[in-house]
């Protein structure tokens, strides 16, 4: 529309300058021909020229205002979809580190309560007495520690038999204990529990970890385990299984440590209703 209006004016002028250039060369052609008729029609003619052209600048411009505040009013909606869009993903970034920070959290406090827990144990655990000379010259027998799994207050065997247990609500909870009957201390151990199938999934009783490479594998820390004739105490496992339980399953419980012998048991259970 603006090019129109130029080339509309541009030809204006030319033809106002054409008829000018006309009427001069008429007036000097024949010199006697009345002045003032002419005069005054070119005059007119002119005064209509000037305002047509007039108009045509006066919409040539509205029409560049127009233009331009069409184009700066799309500039500013984008900039508000680009803001807008900015706007989105900040908000997502911040929600993704909030539930980084909370699981952060959360592992630490179940960290920090699983070592309290084991710290507690140590305290409760008395010291052993100390031995008292021996009263003859033969050496004594080499103090070494030998460790069972007991479960129900019975020795697991090898291989175990199928243990019957009761499906439970939200969670089927196990308890297991790990009894020294040797004369020295277990130290250091390490119990590792895995279920098959893989749907069993396995957590320490009253305090489940969110954040776990395989759910159905359970690891952890033993304390130092006394002699059970000197404390007349095991170590206690409570376990809570959970996920898709079917009626029968296995766990395999393994235990190890730095100065006693590894115990691996594979055990078979059915679960009634």
């Amino acid at each position: 529309m603006t090019d129109m209006a130029i080339w509309f004016l541009a030809i204006t002028l030319l033809t106002s300058g054409l008829l000018l250039v006309f009427f001069l060369l008429n007036r000097r052609v024949d010199p006697r021909a009345p002045d003032l008729p002419l005069i005054r029609d070119v005059i007119q003619f002119a005064t209509i020229i000037l305002n047509i052209a007039a108009i045509a600048v006066a919409v040539g411009a509205i029409q560049m205002a127009a233009n331009r505040y069409r184009d700066t009013q799309e500039a500013g909606q984008k900039l508000q979809e680009e803001l807008a869009a900015s706007k989105k993903s900040l908000e997502a970034v911040v929600a993704t580190a909030q539930t980084q920070q909370a699981r952060l959290e959360s592992s630490l406090a179940d960290s920090k309560a699983q070592f309290e827990l084991m710290t507690e144990q140590q305290k409760r655990q008395p010291e052993a007495p100390v031995a008292a000379p021996a009263s003859v010259s033969a050496p004594a027998a080499a103090a070494t520690p030998k460790v069972g799994l007991m479960y129900a207050d019975s020795e697991v065997s090898d291989p175990a038999a199928p243990i019957e247990i009761k499906r439970g609500g939200e969670f089927t909870r196990l308890t297991f204990s790990f009894r020294n009957s040797g004369n020295a201390p277990a130290e250091k151990g390490v119990v590792v529990v895995i279920a098959d199938p893989p749907t069993v999934l396995v957590d320490r009783a009253d305090g489940r970890i969110a954040e776990r490479r395989s759910h159905h594998r359970f690891e952890s820390m033993v304390s130092d385990i006394r002699p059970h004739a000197t404390v007349q105490d095991d170590y206690t496992l409570q376990l809570d299984l959970h996920g898709v339980i079917p009626a029968d399953f296995v766990l395999s419980i393994n235990i190890f440590g730095e100065n006693f012998e590894a115990v691996r048991r594979k055990i078979p259970f059915h679960v009634s209703e």
